[in-house]
């Protein structure tokens, strides 16, 4: 069968007529004439080789293909109702979908402990899968669905990406209680740039270290990194326990100052703040799940930047 003459309306006068079995009725259901009801079903018979109405006492009679065709057409309508239709509302108190979401553990703990509680009054049947940072793979990831939202500083996100910014973040020093190079209190220039430095390095994106390390080859300068690692939140750890100095968002800091032996300093050279931003994928754009959620972590964010 040759499929490429038939349209959809087509499907649509035929499950009518085969509803109907009345040509006249059928014309008046569709709002046509009589003659282009007559001229529709002649056509179809041409395509489907059958007669698929045929008289009888009793009126016109649907052939045993027109039977199968009449319970094949109710499904797939339907099929085709639900597909063009309207999507129904996004219920989160009853959702049970499954979000995946990509940030460093400075996003974590800003977000997760404040996110989770509101899924629990919210959602509590939505799952959450946080995973650590992959730059270079977070468009191919969502592009294919296996990745709803990023939540992060990507001065390289991909073009394609839709943007939401949250917050901007400074970054500070940190350096351990008792430095023996910082006995005056005051980080120079100078000592910044003579000093050894832990610097935390995403998988894959150097967005960080690029940040520090442009502003100074601007001042034709160049710093030493002792140890490059991957979390925010362990790099004070390592600074407490040696010489090494790191420079980190602002908040990462504060609280390793509230918690550790570590002092924080102002950068001694002007750093472009961190801007941190929500990246999704125009194919999760008018997603009604995917906007709640988006909805809720902006709102998390920005409150905690406030």
């Amino acid at each position: 069968m040759n499929y490429r003459g038939l349209d959809l309306n087509q499907l649509v006068s035929l499950q009518v007529l085969l509803d109907e079995r009345h040509v006249t009725r059928s014309a008046e259901q569709l709002g046509i004439t009589q003659p282009a009801m007559s001229a529709s079903l002649a056509r179809l018979r041409t395509l489907f080789g059958d007669q698929l109405l045929v008289r009888s006492p009793q009126g016109l009679m649907r052939t045993p293909r027109a039977e199968q065709l009449h319970e094949q057409l109710g499904r797939m309508m339907a099929i085709v109702e639900q597909i063009t239709s309207t999507p129904v509302g996004f219920e989160p108190s009853t959702s049970q979908r499954s979000f995946s979401l990509i940030g460093t553990d400075f996003v974590e703990v800003i977000l997760l402990p404040q996110l989770s509680a509101v899924l629990a009054k919210e959602a509590p049947s939505i799952e959450i899968i946080f995973k650590g940072p992959d730059p270079k793979s977070i468009e191919g990831a969502m592009a294919a669905g296996s990745l709803d939202i990023a939540i992060g500083y990507l001065p390289e996100a991909p073009n394609a990406l839709i943007k939401s910014t949250l917050f901007r973040e400074p970054f500070v020093c940190i350096a351990r209680r008792g430095h023996p190079a910082l006995q005056d209190g005051v980080l120079s220039l100078d000592r910044f740039v003579e000093m050894q430095h832990v610097q935390a390095l995403m998988k894959d994106g150097t967005m960080y270290a690029a940040a520090i390390d442009t502003a100074l080859a601007n001042h034709g300068l160049v710093r030493k990194v002792a140890l490059w690692q991957p979390s925010f939140f362990a790099l004070p750890h390592v600074v407490e326990r040696t010489d090494l100095i790191g420079t980190v968002p602002k908040r990462v800091g504060v609280h390793a100052a509230e918690n550790l032996a570590i002092e924080i300093y102002e950068v001694p050279l002007p750093l472009p703040q961190l801007e941190f931003a929500l990246y999704w994928h125009e194919r999760s754009r008018d997603d009604l799940g995917h906007r709640w959620l988006r909805d809720r972590i902006a709102a998390l964010m920005r409150v905690q930047s406030d």
